[in-house]
């Protein structure tokens, strides 16, 4: 026969009252008389509904994925595969979670979150809210902003020279690079873009430098640009797999047979390389782990757990397809 309030009251020595008290306004409760009611309630399986249940433990076990406002309300491939993770690491720690954009904080701090996973960019404002009312972040595949918020991230600079290398090891000695100009990658892709071309003795060119918006459009546009040139280039490495079809589609309008006239490589790994003919080369960043990882660490420091590391960072891996 499962237990009742009556139950729980008469183990830890008061009136009914208080121990609805302790579920219903537990603020108004004294915290040892809180802490007698929740100990009784668990020896006796005693189960309140999960409203109750968060006011005893002061959580509501609701976690907040912030995305880029551009990325709000439908995320692209990679972002998509990050919050399905996190999604279901969460439901089987007993968490929900929503999607919201970084610009709508005043939506999901009255949602009441124990916990914020930041993907992408961290905005300082947001972490300034966020430290101001004891709220955890995680922040995800991006640089880390700050001492004070763990994070998981992509050894980018090594999967630029990757794909590079790659490129470069094919024959190609004008090499293109496509960049999303919002991301920090920028800078750890024109860094690893330079250097190959150094170690390899070749000539830098700025006009085969292309930090576009992320859109499959606004790539089209740039490359179609670049492709202009009379001595274009006959590889490009963007750096998403968004940018990558885009740069597909510039050749394709141009008459450029893929990967014979213009080899390509995307980054990320994401659906979308299934989803081109032929199949989008990339480097492919574990999305997933990450996800998983994040809402981990997440629940752990929410819980009063330690992390046994704050800085992950994660390395990524060239896979070849169709356009190389």
């Amino acid at each position: 026969m499962a237990a009742t309030i009556a139950d729980v009251a008469n183990l830890a020595g008061c009136s009914i009252t208080t121990v609805s008290r302790a579920f219903s306004v537990p603020e108004k409760v004294r915290p040892q008389t809180r802490e007698r009611i929740l100990q009784a309630a668990e020896t006796l399986r005693y189960s309140p509904n999960a409203i109750a249940r968060a006011m005893v433990h002061q959580r509501n076990h609701n976690l907040a994925f912030v995305v880029d406002p551009w990325q709000y309300p439908i995320m692209d491939a990679f972002y998509a595969e990050i919050a399905g993770a996190v999604q279901l690491e969460a439901e089987q720690r007993g968490y929900c979670v929503y999607t919201t954009a970084s610009d709508r904080r005043e939506l999901f701090m009255k949602k009441r979150v124990d916990g914020v996973i930041l993907a992408g960019r961290a905005d300082e404002g947001l972490l300034s809210d966020l430290r101001g009312q004891g709220i955890p972040a995680v922040q995800i595949n991006d640089r880390p902003v700050s001492d004070d918020v763990p994070s998981i991230t992509t050894d980018h600079y090594q999967g630029a020279c990757q794909a590079l290398e790659h490129l470069i090891a094919q024959g190609h000695t004008r090499v293109g690079l496509v960049t999303d100009r919002r991301l920090a990658r920028l800078t750890d892709s024109r860094r690893a873009y330079e250097d190959v071309l150094h170690r390899h003795g070749l000539p830098f060119h700025p006009a085969y430098i292309c930090p576009v918006e992320p859109h499959i459009e606004t790539a089209r546009q740039a490359v179609d640009r670049m492709l202009a040139q009379s001595d274009a280039p006959t590889a490009l490495f963007c750096m998403n797999d968004c940018l990558a079809v885009g740069a597909m589609k510039a050749a394709v309008r141009r008459g450029l047979r893929v990967p014979d006239e213009l080899a390509i490589i995307g980054y990320d790994g994401s659906s979308l390389c299934r989803a081109t003919e032929p199949e989008l080369s990339s480097v492919r960043v574990d999305g997933s782990g990450m996800g998983r990882r994040g809402a981990h660490m997440l629940i752990d420091l929410i819980e009063g757990r330690l992390l046994s590391e704050s800085r992950v960072v994660m390395q990524p891996e060239l896979t070849l397809r169709g356009t190389t």
